[in-house]
């Protein structure tokens, strides 16, 4: 009986490439859920033996899902994908159930092995930057050894900077020549960076920092 497999993944490109890689290594691919909410629901409904959670869902977190998941499916393996080695995401994601946590981008390799080890319970796939950052947090390391917050991009500072003087996504679409779908790319990619879950939260912070001006 071949391997049942979903995955919840909003991001378009990284779904397909999870897709394409478990189904390369002969697994069967259930389903995929963009919002968290989709996810758990197609988890009780497929009943997979593994799931692979992207961390930065809209709405309801990769951790709510892995936790959800694991409380109704106890069987079924949860593998976190996330873009951020943020030491809380990183023990969140380990706290909430996950049996693995890799970071992106990542090689179809990496995927295909983490499954492997997830399925024959002899290891825990930790991508190396998670382990280091995991390591980190538990010797308890000053924050400014961790390397804090990852970098933004300078279109992510744009981006930023007109959310913070209460431009509206469309605004900031029109504004800097993107798409309107493109701006929430990069808002999810904010998010998952500063590790908040709001504008108000990434304003906030952001202005703190001073990685913007009010």
């Amino acid at each position: 009986m071949a391997i049942r497999t979903i995955a919840i993944e909003d991001d378009e490109a990284v779904a397909r490439l999870v897709s394409q890689v478990l189904s390369s290594q002969g697994y069967e691919v259930c389903g995929i859920a963009a919002t968290g909410e989709e996810g758990v629901a197609l988890a009780l409904r497929e009943r997979p033996d593994v799931a692979l959670v992207d961390l930065g869902l809209p709405r309801m977190s990769g951790e709510d899902v892995i936790a959800t998941i694991r409380r109704d499916l106890p069987r079924c393996a949860c593998i976190a994908l996330t873009a951020v080695d943020i030491p809380a995401r990183v023990m969140g994601a380990l706290r909430a159930g996950a049996a693995g946590y890799i970071l992106k981008p990542f090689r179809a390799a990496e995927l295909a092995k983490a499954v492997e080890e997830v399925l024959s319970g002899e290891a825990a796939p930790i991508s190396p930057r998670a382990a280091k950052v995991l390591l980190s947090e538990l010797r308890g390391d000053p924050i400014e050894q961790r390397g804090d917050f990852p970098p933004l991009s300078k279109r992510e500072l744009e981006v930023l900077q007109l959310l913070v003087r209460g431009h509206t996504y469309a605004d900031v679409a029109q504004a800097l020549g993107i798409a309107e779908g493109t701006v929430q790319t990069y808002v999810k990619r904010i998010y998952e960076k500063l590790d908040v879950s709001t504008k108000a939260e990434a304003a906030l912070l952001a202005v703190s920092r001073g990685l913007v001006r009010p």
